[in-house]
């Protein structure tokens, strides 16, 4: 795959999150799934995480233990962080970010970013 692809993200969970659940990537403006293959990085240029009851929240873009973090936030209720970066986010090859959160409430994951062959 040539070029570059703009994508929206989404990671919703209700219910503890402490494994992870990955954000589903779709191409921008659209409904279509689009799934990161092995040769593609994922580069993140805005970030936004929602917590219903407050409590810690993670966005990881490896594994908690490689300590790859986006973003790490201890949240209030019904509070949320917004993140734009200046310079993208690269998420290691193949890779795509899963929201963690400690608290069993519904957490929201949002990001804007672009696709590229490695």
């Amino acid at each position: 795959m040539a070029g570059s692809f703009s994508i929206h993200g989404e990671s919703i969970t209700d219910g503890n999150a402490s494994s992870g659940i990955a954000f589903t990537l779709y191409e921008s403006g659209g409904t279509t799934v689009r799934t990161l293959v092995s040769t593609e990085v994922l580069y993140i240029t805005d970030l936004q995480v929602f917590c219903e009851t407050g409590g810690d929240v993670w966005v990881v873009a490896d594994t908690k233990a490689a300590g790859r973090y986006v973003t790490h936030a201890s949240l209030d209720a019904k509070g949320g962080i917004i993140l734009h970066f200046q310079k993208p986010y690269v998420c290691p090859k193949g890779k795509v970010p899963k929201l963690f959160g400690a608290a069993s409430n519904l957490n929201i994951g949002l990001m804007e970013g672009f696709i590229k062959e490695a």
